[in-house]
């Protein structure tokens, strides 16, 4: 009799639901697990900003100058570059091209950067003793970026997601008056003018993405990143500004190096007019 009972009552409901689908409508859906929206998806915005700050080292250890008397009489010297690491920021806008595939447009800054630059060998072979070089380098960047979640492209909605970066543009690089030091000549320190100059840049990296979201209560990110930069050549002007303009006493290769970069930062990132 319990039997028959529970079978009245499944059919009387099934009964129910036919003749009043809009009942049936207005139950719960049950979703399984694994459909469930993830929270990097669930934003509901395609634009985003960040912003970004770390710390950056000039990756290049290897610089160039060749004096007034050019050749023969003075040899082109190399030097061994040794520099302070500088501070660097970016802010960014950008879009959600695909699922954890997304493009910005980001203006970038590397902070003043003073470079000590001890001489290690000249182009004839001489034993010197050689001029050594004091400057500082500074850089603009505009810059096209594509980050890709490898993870996430299979299917892995972690709140921790490695990603890869890489990206083009342009980079205003600036070299401040410089300076040249050799205490075995008749003028032991003299300067020459600033120089700056439009190159084109490029990066790669890697990092981490953590969402956020649960913890502001709206989609948000930090991102935690490493890019190798390249900056183009950096060149110090050849205007002289101490002791004075004497005759013949532009250098004939100012000097200069790549302007190469480590630097590691962390973002904050917002899809824009999501809740």
């Amino acid at each position: 009799m319990r039997a028959i009972s529970k079978r009245t009552d499944l059919l009387l409901a099934l009964g129910i639901a036919i003749a009043n689908p809009s009942l049936a409508a207005a139950a719960d859906p049950v979703v399984a697990p694994n459909d469930l929206p993830s929270a990097r998806s669930a934003s509901g915005s395609t634009w985003y900003m960040r912003g970004e700050l770390g710390a950056a080292w000039i990756a290049e250890d290897r610089g160039y100058w060749w004096g007034p008397g050019g050749p023969p009489g003075d040899p082109r010297i190399t030097f061994d570059l040794d520099a302070n690491a500088a501070w660097t920021g970016a802010v960014a806008l950008g879009m959600e091209i695909m699922d954890s595939v997304r493009a910005d447009f980001s203006l970038g800054y590397f902070g003043d950067s003073d470079v000590d630059a001890d001489w290690i060998s000249a182009s004839d072979g001489s034993p010197g003793p050689h001029a050594d070089i004091d400057a500082s380098v500074s850089a603009f960047t505009g810059m096209l970026n594509l980050f890709v979640e490898p993870l996430a492209l299979t299917g892995n909605n972690g709140p921790l997601q490695p990603v890869v970066t890489g990206g083009i543009g342009l980079a205003r690089v600036e070299m401040d008056e410089w300076t040249r030091t050799n205490a075995a000549v008749a003028q032991p320190v003299r300067r020459w003018s600033g120089n700056e100059e439009v190159n084109f840049a490029w990066a790669i990296g890697a990092g981490i993405a953590a969402d956020i979201g649960t913890v502001l209560d709206r989609p948000a990110f930090l991102d935690l990143t490493y890019r190798y930069s390249d900056l183009g050549n950096v060149s110090g002007g050849t205007a002289p500004t101490f002791p004075g303009p004497p005759p013949n006493n532009s250098p004939t290769e100012p000097f200069n190096f790549d302007y190469r970069t480590h630097a590691v930062a962390i973002g904050f990132r917002m899809p824009l007019g999501a809740q």
